[in-house]
């Protein structure tokens, strides 16, 4: 997962293509906080107010209740090795397995979407990249990975606000996505909310530790949140 997350590279990993070549070891660090309260709504509606999905309303490790998602309890077993993984090598690992799990309730149909999706990204289309994501929304709303992906098409459509709604739904749906983390961060840099963009980085780096530039990443967000100590 690239610091600057490029269009396609989100999507790219969540369709088991691999990860962008740029990661390294870096501290953990994060704070818990209550989770929020469950959105409703339809798919395409971007039910979650902006101000309702600041970092510290859902933690890394916090159980949203609601129906079981097949391959739980392995998606539970892979986040807690990830946050101890002492190798790139080891996290990059992780993280394909990760997706593979995240992957397994999606329909050949809702595959076929998201492979759509990708390509309208890397082409610079992703106004059109949206409206595949909302097609496959419509399919299995209840899959926290395509509210992610939505999130980053519409972060590279410029429709930033668009992306924090959907980013509330991925983490409502899988508060362990690491890669939602990071790309609510970019958000939040686009947005010029520093603070909120260096607590979603330390929700990034709790999960995945091996982020390559993750601590000097968080450093420069922190300094641009809260100046130089005194």
């Amino acid at each position: 997962m690239c610091l600057r997350l490029p269009a396609a590279c989100v999507l790219a990993l969540s369709l088991g293509a691999g990860l962008c070549p740029s990661r390294a070891a870096a501290p953990p660090a994060g704070q818990k906080a209550p989770v929020m309260t469950p959105p409703a709504g339809k798919a395409g509606s971007g039910q979650v107010s902006p101000d309702r999905v600041s970092p510290g309303q859902v933690s890394p490790g916090q159980a949203v209740p609601g129906k079981a998602v097949p391959g739980q309890a392995d998606l539970a077993l892979l986040v807690a090795e990830l946050a101890r993984a002492n190798t790139r090598a080891l996290a990059a690992e992780l993280e394909v397995r990760i997706e593979q799990v995240r992957l397994r309730p999606l329909s050949p149909t809702t595959r076929l979407l998201l492979r759509r999706a990708q390509g309208h990204l890397a082409a610079g289309k992703p106004v059109d990249a949206v409206e595949d994501l909302d097609d496959a929304l419509v399919l299995q709303p209840e899959v926290g990975i395509l509210w992610r992906d939505r999130a980053q098409a519409r972060l590279a459509a410029r429709d930033l606000d668009g992306a924090i709604a959907d980013l509330g739904s991925a983490l409502q749906h899988d508060p362990n996505d690491g890669v939602a983390w990071q790309v609510l961060s970019a958000v939040e840099e686009q947005r010029g909310d520093w603070q909120a963009a260096y607590r979603a980085w330390q929700h990034a780096m709790a999960l995945d530790p091996m982020i390559e530039g993750g601590h000097a990443h968080a450093e420069r967000l922190r300094l641009r949140a809260f100046g130089q100590p005194t």
